[in-house]
């Protein structure tokens, strides 16, 4: 049996659940994962590098789906790119462009919205953003990166997933505390320095 499948035939999954990549999917299971509540937790870029192929973001965003992006792998960490690969796998796949847009706005605002409301779900956290209760979990932008300068409103969203090859990001703030400062995590040093002493250790461990 198909694992989605064999899911809702053991399982009840609503709106506390993320199914992690849930990929290839029918359209009977996609309807079923819709209807149910529960949330897809996509991670594109490790999809793409592995070859699994393209969630059928389109239909099920009009099926009523929510859906979150994560990164799961090494390849990169990078939630900007994670919805960037999603938007143009819809595109590849469709061969037509703005596939998850909304008429009238920008590409980049329902992506965000989506995925910001979706990964919030999956959380337990509420509804996300900024409200009155919230984890202060804030992300501040560098207004002289060239990918947003002359920019304003959503288009600062577009530039953001569409047209920064590097990342525009300023600071983080984790439960109001700044965990990025400059673009760079602040044990950024130390987690490098562990980092290189335990690749070596691997690599010429006989």
């Amino acid at each position: 049996q198909r694992p989605v499948a064999w899911l809702y035939d053991h399982a009840e999954p609503d709106e506390r659940w993320c199914l992690v990549h849930a990929t290839h999917i029918t359209d009977d299971e996609r309807a079923t994962i819709a209807s149910s509540g529960a949330v897809v937790g996509l991670c594109p870029i490790t999809e793409a590098n592995l070859g699994d192929g393209i969630f059928p973001a389109d239909a099920f965003a009009r099926a009523g789906g929510r859906w979150g992006i994560g990164s799961d792998s090494n390849v990169a960490i990078d939630a900007a790119g994670e919805l960037r690969m999603l938007e143009y796998g819809q595109r590849l796949r469709q061969r037509e462009r703005n596939v998850l847009a909304i008429e009238g706005r920008s590409t980049g605002r329902p992506l965000f919205d989506t995925a910001l409301a979706g990964g919030a779900r999956a959380l337990g956290v509420g509804s996300g953003g900024i409200v009155v209760g919230a984890s202060a979990d804030l992300v501040s932008l560098d207004p002289d990166h060239l990918a947003l300068v002359g920019r304003h409103g959503d288009a600062w969203l577009d530039g953001l997933i569409f047209g920064a090859t590097d990342s525009p990001v300023d600071r983080v703030w984790r439960r109001g505390r700044c965990v990025v400062i400059d673009g760079r995590h602040v044990a950024r040093a130390a987690v490098v320095r562990r980092y290189r002493e335990a690749l070596a250790q691997l690599l010429h461990d006989d």
